[in-house]
């Protein structure tokens, strides 16, 4: 009787040391994984406004309620210059990309220690965490968008179609910048948690060397190479550009893109370096 031989055919696995550098195949995995960071968006956006009695309306009343408060301030009492602009609505112009920022940042420094337990047990690209929490901040961002073009129309500055484009750019200039910091922010926040204490403290001051409340003509000439190194100023500066009119100066927009290039590029080779840690730390 003839037996036939099997032989089972070996299996190759390869160990690989982590990549420190974002490669095609890593963008074409992260599309192929777009389905968990579409539910680990709505995910974040169903958590934060989970049992809030006003649901929506905080992300009205947070940017509206600063726009306000600044313009009493500043506007009414400190008399601040506004460029002609009425005051609300040059704070406010501001405010909203600020604001996306700061919350992308915030949600992304956190991102690695809530989702501890899921990337623990299941594979999936890790920058997907800080990603999907960054795209979670533009759902409050286009909110924000929607109250600052009726803003805008009650003072007479009605939409216009070269706003679009130009918000556009701005927008994806702010989510590269938050990107790269939230990978930061996220993978140093999982090793010390000091960061989340600290971050707060690091927006406001960050907030005060930002023309956010004040016009950037306020500053001494001298002072201005400074704010070159702040990526913020030249998004701020263009943004209210876009909607009210004017330039910003080249060298600004040059150093500012340049060095959020730098902020995103060495923000995902950090977070490549220690990812394969994340599991052990959390």
């Amino acid at each position: 009787m003839a037996h036939a031989s099997t032989q089972a055919n070996p299996q190759e696995i390869f160990i690989q040391q982590g990549q420190k550098f974002l490669r095609w195949s890593d963008v074409q995995e992260i599309w192929a994984y777009r389905e968990l960071i579409y539910f680990l968006c709505l995910r974040d956006i169903k958590v934060k406004y989970k049992q809030a009695a006003l649901g929506i309306v905080w992300v009205i009343a947070q940017p509206l309620f600063w726009m306000l408060s600044y313009t009493v301030l500043f506007g009414k009492i400190a008399k601040m210059d506004s460029q002609g602009i009425p005051y609300a609505a040059f704070s406010l112009a501001a405010l909203v990309p600020w604001m996306f920022f700061t919350g992308a940042c915030t949600r992304g420094s956190l991102s690695l220690v809530g989702s501890g337990t899921l990337f623990s047990k299941v594979y999936f690209p890790r920058l997907i965490i800080p990603l999907s929490s960054v795209l979670s901040a533009l759902f409050d961002y286009c909110v924000s968008v929607i109250c600052l073009i009726f803003v805008l129309a009650f003072y007479g500055h009605m939409p216009q179609w070269w706003w679009l484009p130009g918000l556009a750019m701005s927008t994806l200039w702010v989510f590269v910048f938050a990107v790269g910091l939230s990978c930061w922010l996220g993978a140093l926040n999982l090793k010390y948690r000091d960061v989340n204490h600290l971050l707060p403290f690091i927006m406001q001051a960050w907030m005060i060397i930002t023309p956010v409340v004040y016009p950037l003509s306020v500053i001494s000439e001298k002072y201005r190479w400074v704010l070159k190194l702040n990526p913020m100023v030249a998004i701020i500066e263009s943004y209210r550009a876009f909607l009210f009119g004017g330039t910003v100066e080249a060298s600004t927009v040059i150093w500012a893109i340049a060095i959020t290039l730098l902020v995103f590029l060495t923000g995902i080779v950090y977070f490549k370096s220690t990812e394969r840690t994340f599991a052990d730390i959390v």
